[in-house]
């Protein structure tokens, strides 16, 4: 089977795409969790830290795949478009919303989640 060259572009959108859903999906389960179960809401934050990285490098993945070079470079920016999409939506969903310490943490991790998702994609896609 023969890889169709793409622009790692339209794969980044895939990747973001992707991305939302699966935080979405994880989310909802978790909410489901909280309402139904004992699980309590003391692990927001661990659960959000855990799925932003899982999802930035799958993002990562995804967009280094279509390129030739430099999926790390790739990877970071996929990371840092999904913090930057989650900060917009946060300022026009929740009026009184901050950028805190943590969410500088959490963009960090999301930019060193991208940037491993787009080596691993870059050499997988090397190794065939």
């Amino acid at each position: 089977m023969t890889a169709v060259k793409g622009s790692p572009i339209i794969s980044m959108l895939k990747g973001l795409i992707i991305s939302y859903i699966l935080t979405a999906a994880v989310f909802l389960i978790y909410a489901l969790l909280i309402t139904y179960t004992d699980v309590t809401e003391d692990h927001i934050s661990t659960a959000a830290l855990i799925t932003t990285a899982a999802v930035c490098i799958i993002c990562g993945f995804i967009t280094a795949r279509s390129a030739d070079s430099r999926g790390l470079i790739w990877g970071i920016i996929s990371g840092v478009l999904y913090v930057v999409m989650l900060l917009i939506t946060g300022f026009l969903l929740i009026p009184e919303f901050m950028a805190t310490t943590r969410f500088i943490i959490m963009s960090v991790l999301a930019a060193a989640a991208g940037g491993l998702g787009g080596i691993i994609g870059i050499n997988l896609k090397h190794s065939k």
